[in-house]
């Protein structure tokens, strides 16, 4: 896929670069401050959400470009297996996102100050958990994989 001559990929690529680590910071920091849940469980997901959407959509230009120009080298070969990993990460944040969404006990300005009850309190710990790390594997697997791209284009043998 391109864009007037130019591959769709590496402009799609600073979507992902966008998105992923905003998306796990916010999971991180929505996990680990109980007095910003409120304002950030919905940010909180509609950018893991995002995040997904565009990892896949970088993927699939990705396959194409690789497609288009026959490329081959095991630079790619890597950027390809670290990408294939951001795609499950990204998917793993948003589905952590999402039950923590649903999930989480948060204080609500609106009622109060009150703190709102866990919905499912057994989860509560999981979801703690679970979310800081899923955030900070994706932005580890954001990182390899941007610097494998990056070794891919400038390095290629």
């Amino acid at each position: 896929m391109e864009i007037d001559g130019l591959p769709l990929h590496p402009l799609l690529v600073h979507g992902v670069v966008l998105l992923v680590p905003v998306a796990a910071l916010l999971a991180i920091v929505y996990a680990l401050v109980p007095k910003w849940r409120y304002l950030l469980r919905n940010p909180a997901l509609a950018f893991a959400l995002a995040a997904v959407v565009m990892t896949q959509v970088a993927s699939l230009t990705g396959q194409d470009l690789r497609r288009d120009r026959n490329l081959r080298s095991a630079q790619v070969e890597t950027h390809d297996m670290w990408a294939g990993r951001l795609e499950l990460g990204a998917l793993a944040l948003a589905a952590v996102a999402a039950v923590a969404w649903w999930v989480l006990p948060h204080i609500s300005a609106l009622a109060g100050g009150s703190d709102k009850k866990a919905r499912m309190p057994v989860l509560v710990p999981v979801v703690m958990v679970l979310l800081p790390i899923a955030g900070v594997a994706v932005l580890l697997l954001v990182i390899a994989t941007g610097h494998a791209g990056a070794e891919a284009v400038w390095n290629a043998s």
